[in-house]
This record gives C-alpha cells, structure tokens and sequence, in this order.
C-alpha cells in the first residue's frame, strides 16, 4: 500500500469515529425540543398583538368666556397638576367680584342695623307697654278716687240737704210762736196803757216776743246758710261729678293706650322677621360674591392633572367659549394609564383576572413590562358597535369576536414618560401562573 492511498473506516475497525456523524441526531432532537418548548409556550401562554394602550385623555375647558390675554403652555409641552394653561381676561370678572363686593357690603350693613333694630324695638316698645300700664293704674286709681268723693260728695249733699229740711220744717213752728207773742205783746201793750195790767206783765210780753223773733231770725239765718252750704255742697257734687267723668275718661284713654302698646308688641317680631330677611338677603350678596370670585379665579385655567398638551385649538386673542374644549392633556403617569388587549373568544378560556402578564410596547422595543389582568369586559367589541349583528336574520357567517381584557402596570412610574396612550402592544399572558389578588388597590 503506498503512501497516498487513501484508507476506508471500514476497512480499519480501530480507526477513530468522526463527530460530523451525529449532527442530524443532534438537529433532530434540537428541532424536536424547539416543538416542544413552542408547544408549552402555546400551551402556557395567552398572547396577541391586538392591544394598544389606553389612558384617561382630559379635555380641558374654561367655565367662563372670554378672550385669551395669555397662553403658557403649546402642543406636546408636558405640565404638572395646577400649572397654568391660559389666562382670560380678568378685568370684567373684577368687576363683578367689586359689584357684588359692593352688594355684599350693603346687605350686610342693612342685616345689621336690623339686628340693632330687634334690640331698640323691643325694649322701646315694652317701656310703652309698661308706660301704658303704669297710666292705666294711675288713671284707675284717680277713677277710684272720683267716685269715693262723688259718693262722700253726694252724702253730704244729702245730709246738708236733710239739714235744711229740717231747719225749714221748724220755721212755721217758730213763726206762729212769734206771731202768739206779738198778739200777747199788742194786748198787753193796749192793757198796759189802759192801766189795767202792770206795765211789767207788757215788758214780760215783749221779752217773749223779742226771743221768739230773734229765733225766728237766728232760724231764718240759720236756713240761709244752709241752703248756701246745699248749693255749695250741689255745686262740689257736680264737679266731683265732672271730675269722675273726667277720669273715666282718662282711665279708657290709657286702657286704649295699653291695648295699642300690647298690639305693638308685634312689632319687635316684625323686626325679627324683617332680620331675617335681610340677613337671607347678606347670604345671596355673600353666595354672589362667591361665585364672582371663583368666575374670577376661573379666568386663569390650570391644568388639572400631569401630561402632555395635545390638540390645542385656543391662540392668543381669541374668544374662547364656556365649557368648550379648547385643548387636551395625555396622561404620563401609570395611574391613568393601562392597556387594553383585544382576546379572540378561544383565548380566553383560560384569561382569568390577577394573572401575569408580559407585554412589549413596539415604541420601547428594549424593555418588557409586568402586568397584570385588571378586569374583562362585559361584552364583545360588536356588542356595543352602533349597529350590532342580528345572527337571526338567517344570513349567518360565524366569526371568531374579541373581548376587551384591561391590563394594569405593576410599575409605579412611567420610565421617562414614553408611554403614551394609542400605543400598540404585544401582550403575553401567563395563565398557568394562579391568579393573585393583588396588594395593590387600582
């Protein structure tokens, strides 16, 4: 055998094996393993590419009207929670906040002097009252008084009258003594002169009648004096009369007066009701000013959450119109945003809520994120479309739906804001992995 033959491995047994002879094993049980990890992976996993990210897009708006003076903010300019987005113009909602500062200032004054008025009402009108009454008792008092001295009057009227009577019915009496003593005395005048009594019998006779006259004139005065005591009595009876009178009358005078002060205890009620009135009147001002200071405060719009500026329609100058949207603000932070992917009904035999998922956002090729499966939608996309299919109407053609699956971020921060709503996902769900509750309260 020379030097260049060439030696066959079957003609040598010792010769050694070459490794290139088990590659097709080796490639068959590679190929074979792929299957079979592709398989578990079908197998173990839920996925699809029909998910996009989805987030509380805020439209913002003004409360007032009003031309724009100033803008601070533009399209993709990213904001915090209470920055400033534009400014209408304050001057006439300044205005309204002086006006019904003015108003609000007045009421309250007038709230007040009515309060004061309660105060001054009512102890003005119980002095009356008390007044009233204190003349009242007064004039019944002087009533009482009047009558006591018509009645003492009227008795000694009576009396004195009574008197006179009785002096006059003595008259007569007196009268024919006096006259017997002046026929006696004219007798024993004539007798005497004759001589036939004793001129001392005549001087008796005189004597008798001299007393007999004088008592008719001590009674004739003693009557004239008592008729002057009866008409002075009569006169004081008539005024004591008239006095009484009098004081009846200034006694119904002061119970008018009392039942007028009693009526205008009412008064001081009217004041209350009138307080009341006006301090309801101080509310309104009070509730107007308020809200012309929050359409003043209004006037500058502050975005209310953190994002991005999109779809700016306002420019300086312009007029913007109450509760029109004039821009909107994409949410950045994870709490406000989530991901909806769109299952196919055979995928979701196994979707169960709280379980794991894995997505990739085509935006941020390099990082997977850690979800989890929120909620499951209550029904098919065709479900809630405007016009849904009728699968009675005899045309049927069986389609395969898809459920709208929400999947939340375990992720607290949105790494440098990149993700935004509308972007389209890649979703893998773990559905061996058990479906926790999680801690974490959405």
């Amino acid at each position: 055998m020379t030097a260049g033959a060439s030696v066959s491995p079957d003609a040598d047994p010792k010769a050694k094996p070459t490794p290139w002879r088990f590659l097709p094993w080796i490639l068959f049980f590679l190929v074979i393993a792929i299957l079979l990890g592709w398989w578990w992976f079908r197998l173990t996993q839920v996925s699809t590419e029909n998910a996009y990210v989805v987030g509380n897009v805020t439209p913002i708006s003004s409360e007032v009207s009003g031309p724009v003076v100033a803008m601070y903010v533009d399209d993709n300019m990213e904001v915090k929670p209470g920055d400033p987005l534009i400014q209408i113009d304050p001057i006439p909602f300044q205005l309204e906040v002086e006006q019904a500062l003015s108003d609000f200032k007045q009421a309250k004054s007038e709230a007040d002097a009515a309060r004061l008025n309660i105060r001054l009402t009512r102890e003005d009108r119980k002095a009356l009252l008390d007044g009233a009454k204190a003349r009242q008792k007064d004039q019944e008092q002087g009533v009482e008084a009047a009558e006591f001295e018509v009645k003492t009057r009227e008795q000694i009227h009576q009396k004195e009258k009574e008197t006179l009577a009785a002096s006059k019915a003595q008259m007569p009496g007196l009268e024919a003594l006096r006259t017997n003593a002046k026929d006696y005395l004219d007798r024993f005048t004539r007798l005497a002169n004759s001589g036939d009594i004793p001129i001392q019998d005549k001087d008796n006779k005189e004597a008798i009648y001299r007393e007999a006259n004088a008592k008719v004139e001590a009674l004739a005065s003693q009557i004239a004096a008592l008729e002057k005591q009866v008409l002075a009595s009569g006169l004081l009876l008539q005024q004591s009369m008239v006095n009484a009178t009098q004081s009846r009358r200034k006694f119904d005078d002061a119970t008018a007066e009392v039942a007028k002060a009693m009526a205008a205890q009412i008064q001081p009620d009217i004041a209350i009701a009138t307080s009341k009135s006006l301090d309801s009147k101080a509310d309104q001002a009070l509730a107007k000013l308020n809200l012309a200071r929050l359409r003043l405060s209004n006037t500058l719009v502050r975005a209310p959450q953190a994002g991005i500026i999109s779809k700016r329609t306002v420019q300086l100058g312009l007029t913007v119109n109450a509760r029109q949207t004039f821009l909107s603000i994409s949410p950045l932070d994870l709490g406000n945003v989530w991901v909806v992917a769109n299952l196919r009904e055979d995928q979701l035999a196994k979707t169960r809520v709280g379980q794991t998922v894995h997505l990739t956002i085509d935006a941020i090729p390099d990082r997977t994120f850690p979800c989890w499966v929120e909620s499951i939608s209550g029904g098919t996309g065709s479900a809630f479309s405007l016009f849904p299919p009728d699968n009675a109407t005899g045309n049927f053609t069986r389609i395969v739906q898809r459920l709208p699956v929400r999947l939340r971020f375990l992720e607290k921060d949105n790494p440098e804001g990149r993700i935004r709503p509308g972007m389209s996902c890649k979703v893998h769900i773990d559905t061996k992995a058990a479906a926790a509750k999680l801690a974490r309260d959405w």
